[in-house]
């Protein structure tokens, strides 16, 4: 409407203190469940967004999902088939035994210019596929990658924001041919017909070309996944993950799947459904604000107003950061060996019983219940008032945070907050990550 465009829909924005790392946590997190996070060998990032151009994401992830030290991070992108090309490394690394559970971890904010129709079509969202040898979902039973050298969709180092050129020779030339040729290969490595095929994911930089591949291809129509962009928006490297969870939910022991993600060429593979599946449900959180987000407010989120919003000349220090990364990146407290306190300051004496240098470090719940809060109405942010909460953690400890996706009137003494990964300022040439807190709401239906 801002722009005088035809059009309609929704799409996912993330918050403003929200990135592609903040969100790959939160995804791996879910993932990963009740799982001791010990298990993991290999965690991989995957990102055409990452917040940091030089610098490892998949570390930051592996820290704040309190994946130890101990395992091998690698971080990929450049391509919008980075998040598949990272699941076929993973699954290689299983089946070779160097890994005997890898994480894969997709996420997204891509920037379109402002009025494009690009903007109105790019959602943001994150995600993640765990790879393991035992318990599994589904089975891979043939994959096929061809690359292609292509100018349809692209970001150089000096721009923002993404590019295309003619729509029609992107899908036509660029897309769907070299889609339909990787599928038919996997088909073929696979030894079945696209007529058996029960389930069909089929990525396109407009997400809405899969049809141009679903018909030629001989699939059944109803097998084809709606990859939501209409409500979503088109997902990045997260989409072909996004839309494979959606495939698996309504699948049955024994039903072949085909995802095909095409970005400057294709990475096409075929899986077989197993009996895990009947208690596979995916992780889903979509927030959804009282009211909706404004053009402006949008714009704000995503920086692309320059003079918005103000800067709140934060201090920030790299050895303060590194001093602070158990309770800030990995969320853990200190227990005193002699009373059993547990607390979440950076003290060397329990201020309970005064034993000095006595603690043991452990896991925080992420989970507690709000003791008392205040609201500040003149802190720089496109979302004032900022709430300061303090929480009670369940299990013990008692933690000062910042409050997000929440209206400032929802806040209550007594109200359940789960803990959550985000960005907390700019400050010190760097980002700033904390945990911050959110309402326990129930999962959309």
């Amino acid at each position: 409407m801002a722009w005088g465009r035809p059009g309609g829909g929704e799409r996912a924005v993330a918050s403003y203190d929200e990135d592609s790392a903040t969100m790959a946590v939160s995804a791996a997190l879910a993932c990963l469940g009740a799982r001791h996070a010990r298990e993991i060998d290999e965690l991989h990032f995957v990102s055409l967004s990452p917040p940091y151009a030089e610098k490892s994401l998949s570390s930051l992830v592996a820290a704040a999902a309190d994946l130890g030290t101990g395992l091998r991070t690698g971080d990929h992108g450049g391509s919008l088939r980075a998040g598949t090309g990272a699941l076929l490394s993973a699954l290689d690394a299983v089946k070779a035994l160097t890994s005997r559970h890898s994480l894969v971890c997709a996420a997204d904010c891509r920037q379109a210019p402002p009025g494009s129709m690009l903007e109105m079509g790019f959602g943001d969202a994150g995600a993640a596929v765990l790879v393991g040898g035992e318990g599994a979902v589904a089975e891979v039973l043939a994959a096929v990658s061809h690359s292609q050298e292509i100018l349809d969709t692209w970001r150089t180092d000096e721009q923002r924001t993404v590019r295309t050129g003619d729509a029609r020779f992107n899908r036509v030339e660029a897309f769907a041919k070299c889609t339909l040729e990787a599928c038919k290969a996997v088909l073929e490595k696979a030894g079945i017909d696209a007529k058996q095929v029960a389930k069909a994911v089929i990525t396109s930089p407009d997400g809405k070309g899969h049809g141009a591949v679903a018909k030629p291809l001989g699939l059944d129509p109803k097998a084809v996944v709606d990859p939501k962009t209409d409500s979503l928006g088109m997902l990045g490297t997260a989409q072909p993950f996004v839309s494979l969870a959606m495939a698996l939910e309504t699948a049955n022991p024994g039903d072949r799947i085909l995802l095909a993600c095409y970005g400057d060429g294709c990475d096409a593979i075929v899986f077989e459904v197993k009996e895990a599946v009947k208690h596979f449900k995916a992780q889903r959180r979509l927030a959804s604000p009282s009211a909706p987000l404004g053009y402006v407010k949008f714009l704000a989120y995503k920086k692309m107003l320059a003079e918005c919003g103000g800067e709140s000349n934060a201090f920030a220090s790299q050895i303060q950061a590194s001093r602070e990364a158990p309770i800030s990146l990995r969320f853990h407290g200190k227990r005193c060996q002699s009373c059993g306190t547990i607390n979440t300051l950076s003290l060397r004496v329990c201020p309970h019983c005064q034993t000095r240098d006595r603690f043991d470090e452990v896991h925080l719940a992420r989970k507690g219940t709000v003791n008392t809060y205040t609201q500040e109405h003149y802190f720089p942010t496109p979302e004032p008032p900022v709430t300061m909460a303090v929480i009670d953690l369940d299990g013990g400890g008692r933690y000062l945070a910042q409050m997000t996706d929440v209206e400032a009137a929802e806040v209550k003494v007594g109200m359940k907050v789960e803990m959550i990964f985000r960005r907390l300022h700019e400050g010190g040439g760097f980002h700033n990550y904390c945990w911050k807190c959110r309402p326990v709401r129930e999962a959309p239906k």
